[in-house]
């Protein structure tokens, strides 16, 4: 039996704070398949469906254990007396050359990971034959993003060698800042400089913000956040400690 493997880290993993970065990589041609992690609640999702598209239409996928690989290629379907193919997001996408956009990758079942193999292939050697024997070629501006709150180090080595692009980000994206008042903003930015366990995701204050509208601060941060963890956040927001 083969060691396990241990290695770690063989992938480059930058450091980015600044989103403009993380849109000039989204929108590059050459970054054919881009690997975006970092904390929960910062954006990457939202940077992933909506930057750098290029005219691109763009498919989104949440993966959880009970995914299929079937589900994503694509599956027989019942049509009056017989059975016609129907495409999965991942055929659809590289058919349009579109961008596919997989969220929660460390969520992925076996068979999901191994169906990422020939997807993340380079532009010379990616394809994909279907149960029907058709081999799917990805159509020119093909780009899968994905995004995880863990780093690469819990894929294989086949997956991690696959990515063109690893990027962290450790801040919220400016458009989420932007929606939140100049008080709220500071919190939000000030939680992310916490450990793991305290920080707190920016769709939490997001939530806040709009619970803002119908009820005063205190109960709209413990509408969001329950009775004990609303009131230590907002009690400590007051004296600035986040």
């Amino acid at each position: 039996m083969a060691p396990k493997n241990t290695k770690k880290n063989n992938v480059p993993q930058p450091v980015c704070e600044e989103w403009d970065f993380v849109d000039d990589v989204l929108a590059s041609w050459a970054a054919r398949t881009v690997y975006l992690w970092g904390p929960p609640g910062t954006g990457k999702s939202y940077c992933a469906t909506r930057t750098g598209l290029r005219d691109r239409e763009v498919f989104s996928i949440t993966l959880t254990p009970e995914t299929t690989a079937a589900e994503l290629r694509g599956f027989w379907i019942p049509k009056g007396n017989e059975f016609v193919w129907m495409d999965g997001v991942f055929i659809e996408a590289m058919r349009k050359g579109a961008r596919i956009v997989i969220n929660e990758v460390s969520h992925a079942s076996h068979d999901v990971l191994a169906i990422l193999h020939p997807i993340l292939e380079s532009e010379e050697t990616a394809r994909l034959t279907l149960p029907n024997l058709e081999t799917v070629v990805p159509a020119p501006g093909f780009q899968v993003v994905v995004t995880d709150n863990l780093s690469l180090d819990h894929l294989s080595d086949a997956l991690r060698d696959r990515f063109k692009s690893v990027i962290r980000v450790g801040r919220p994206h400016p458009d989420a800042l932007r929606r939140l008042p100049e008080d709220l903003r500071e919190a939000a930015l000030r939680t992310f400089d916490l450990e793991s366990e305290r920080a707190v995701s920016i769709r939490g204050w997001l939530a806040v913000h709009e619970m803002e509208k119908e009820f005063d601060r205190p109960k709209a941060f413990r509408a969001v956040f329950g009775r004990e963890r609303g009131e230590q956040l907002y009690n400590a927001m007051s004296l600035g400690a986040v």
